[in-house]
């Protein structure tokens, strides 16, 4: 998903956005109607849907195994509360508190991603997030059982752009929410973006992308699998080979043949490989290499890194409990995937005593008159029986 997708959809997506926060629910239906092809069984899941949903039991195994294993990776993640005196008889700290309600988003419509659910709510409920709702188009029997394993039972039948506009406003059905989480497609980015002056959001994670970076060492029956692994997410997927082996590009590129996703390209070296992958800044980069926990050293922009043969991206997407929600179009150069910390906000606390403060107030005298407040000192004189 690049800036000049967004931007082409940002006007339509605008005229979504507004329409929701103004007219509610209705709106909600309507554009849910015109953008879906069907006019939705109803805005909030009863409870009796999610409760009777059916999965098979090999599913809802893999489920608790992941939700584990999502749960392993994320608790050791809380920062530390921090508390400081920087000036004798005053305390400054930096609590990591959670945000007190999660709205949810997981793409439906051509596939369900109930691992998404799990990479979003479990992190949640380990943050301590007291209100976790999920969004998703015509949720499926799989999400619904997903939802009910994970103890969420506030789950909405609305997608697209005009969710994101239901759980950032509000609506008579949905209430708002603090902040919005998860994938999506770019009408679903683009609105995030557009409400996040009013609610948190995470980051924008677009269609799928993986680079596979690969020497002559490397398997290109391995190499071709993962990259129509992550082709199959859909025809807007980006999946990209970078390999100083002509013999490998030559194999790879016959093995995904017919796959418009896949590019397979010949560099002159592993540093160049590296080079480009580091500007690309992809959502997942495997390294089969030789050497991959040395290569990956030296590797800064990327949303998840897989090293070596036996680690596929597949294995973050699915079982390994690193979390999947990762940045994508060249925004891993500034940005991480989804963490424990996307669920929490610090929150700073100043406390003082009078002498404290007497030790401060020469600073704020400066300060104030340098910046043309004084007001600022004068608050710091009353304190004293000064001014007023």
């Amino acid at each position: 998903m690049t800036r000049a997708e967004v931007a082409e959809v940002l006007p339509r997506v605008a005229e979504i956005v507004a329409d929701v926060r103004a007219r509610g629910d209705a709106a909600l239906v309507e554009w849910s109607e015109r953008l879906d092809g069907e006019r939705p069984r109803w805005l909030r899941v009863p409870r009796e849907e999610i409760e009777h949903a059916e999965a098979d039991t090999a599913f809802l195994d893999a489920i608790r195994r992941l939700a584990a294993a999502v749960d392993a990776f994320h608790r050791p993640q809380r920062p530390p509360d921090t508390s400081v005196s920087p000036v004798e008889g005053v305390q400054a700290e930096r609590r990591f508190l959670p945000v007190g309600s999660v709205g949810v988003y997981v793409p439906g419509g051509r596939a369900s991603y109930p691992s998404s659910l799990v990479m979003t709510v479990v992190p949640a409920h380990v943050a301590g997030v007291e209100r976790v709702c999920v969004c998703s188009p015509r949720p499926s029997a799989s999400l619904l059982a997903t939802a009910r394993e994970l103890g969420v039972d506030e789950v909405y039948a609305v997608g697209g752009a005009q969710a994101v506009a239901a759980l950032a406003y509000g609506t008579e059905t949905i209430p708002r929410v603090d902040k919005v989480v998860g994938p999506g497609n770019v009408f679903v980015q683009a609105a995030k973006l557009l409400v996040s002056g009013v609610v948190g959001i995470d980051l924008p994670a677009g269609p799928s992308e993986v680079v596979i970076v690969a020497d002559e060492t490397a398997d290109p029956a391995l190499c071709a699998a993962d990259l129509v692994a992550q082709a199959e997410h859909g025809p807007d997927s980006e999946c990209l080979l970078l390999t100083s082996s002509l013999r490998l590009a030559t194999e790879v590129a016959r093995r995904v043949e017919g796959w418009s996703q896949v590019r397979v390209e010949v560099v002159s070296t592993l540093e160049e490989a590296l080079a480009r992958a580091e500007a690309y800044a992809p959502e997942h980069l495997e390294l089969h290499v030789a050497a991959p926990e040395a290569v990956a050293s030296r590797v800064r922009n990327a949303g998840s890194v897989f090293l070596g043969k036996a680690a596929p991206a597949v294995l973050g997407d699915y079982a390994s409990g690193a979390n999947h929600v990762l940045p994508t179009g060249g925004l891993a150069r500034g940005a991480g995937g989804l963490g424990l910390e996307s669920f929490l906000k610090p929150v700073q606390y100043v406390s003082a005593t009078l002498d404290g403060l007497a030790r401060g107030r020469e600073t704020v005298a400066a300060l104030a008159k340098a910046e043309g407040l004084p007001l600022h000192a004068a608050a710091v004189d009353a304190r004293f029986g000064e001014g007023g």
